[in-house]
């Protein structure tokens, strides 16, 4: 109701609120629940007593934790069935990891990307794996079946269960390669910098341009929404999430970088080296350097992560750059 009287920050209401029947919801809370709540019913399953529902049967396949208290519960439907979450506690488990001084031996850069998925400071390349890509041609065969049922048949509704359980399908293996890409990254470091990527921004609609005319003009979108398609099918929002959690689940830490410049300027002297998106080589005259301008990336984005940790006047390249022309100055003065 709050949303139909009241605007948002651009002064524009939602329509009028409509019923929201049973099948609107995909999840619900419990907000106190306890150990005691799981139990066994007379045929020895597990069961979680719900309020208002009563036993409810469900697979036991993470035991709760010897110590851990379970606190709230949430039922989320997922299109392959019905799920349970416990959040536990236990207040021995310390919240905060103990501060950790990067050093170059303890630590990478990694400069994410479409060409390769991630390239790390230490010269390891990782492909992109494609999920959805791959599963792309059997999806749109679904889908073009899916418009020649009639709606909520049941035949309609068979393929759109079948489409939403391919979805979650190329989500969990998302997730899983994630997962495992991360605890693989943090095997022989303590500390990871990464580029602070802001992919609202990377996947916005180009702006719509006008001619003389009043005629819309060609602005590149069509090409851009492959493009999108992508970034999106990469998910490296949710990767960086994942990191950040294998880091605190480790005791380990991930740093963020503006990732302003990192792609322009030569990871040894900080020279600017100016390069459109097609070359794919770095090369400096200043210094020499000769490498894969992802590469130089990542071990720009590690120097400058490592100089951010010990000079707090240090926060991105153009500050970095700056502090190493004065730094130079005096040295020819």
């Amino acid at each position: 109701m709050d949303n139909f009287t009241k605007p948002d920050k651009n002064g524009k209401t939602s329509g009028r609120p409509k019923f929201k029947g049973k099948h609107y919801y995909n999840s619900f809370s419990y907000s106190q629940l306890s150990n005691t709540n799981i139990v066994k019913n007379a045929n020895g399953r597990y069961c979680v007593n719900l309020p208002k529902i009563g036993l409810v049967p469900f697979v036991y396949n993470r035991p709760i934790p010897a110590g851990f208290k379970v606190k709230t519960g949430t039922v989320i439907r997922e299109a392959d069935g019905w799920y349970i979450n416990f959040t536990i506690e236990d207040k021995t488990v310390p919240v905060e990891v103990a501060e950790i001084q990067p050093t170059e031996d303890y630590s990478k850069g990694i400069d994410l990307g479409l060409l390769h998925y991630a390239v790390t400071s230490d010269g390891e390349f990782i492909e992109v794996p494609k999920f959805f890509r791959l599963s792309e041609y059997r999806l749109s065969k679904l889908q073009v079946r899916l418009t020649k049922k009639s709606k909520h048949s049941k035949a309609w509704k068979i393929l759109k269960r079948k489409i939403a359980k391919l979805h979650q399908l190329i989500a969990r293996q998302r997730l899983d390669w994630q997962f495992k890409l991360a605890y693989h990254l943090f095997s022989d470091v303590s500390v990871i910098f990464l580029e602070d990527l802001q992919i609202s921004n990377l996947i916005r609609r180009c702006k719509a341009k006008l001619g003389d005319d009043g005629q819309f003009l060609p602005n590149g979108q069509s090409a851009k929404s492959g493009l999108n398609k992508s970034l999106q099918d990469a998910a490296f929002g949710q990767f960086v999430q994942v990191l950040e959690y294998v880091a605190w689940k480790l005791g380990k830490k991930v740093i963020k970088v503006d990732a302003k410049g990192t792609s322009q300027h030569c990871w040894e002297c900080l020279n600017k080296v100016s390069k459109s998106l097609s070359e794919r080589w770095h090369s400096c005259p200043k210094c020499g350097q000769e490498l894969d301008r992802d590469y130089n990336s990542a071990l720009l984005i590690q120097k400058i992560g490592l100089l951010s940790t010990q000079e707090e006047d240090i926060t991105s390249v153009k500050t970095a750059v700056r502090a190493y022309l004065t730094e130079e100055s005096r040295v020819v003065a």
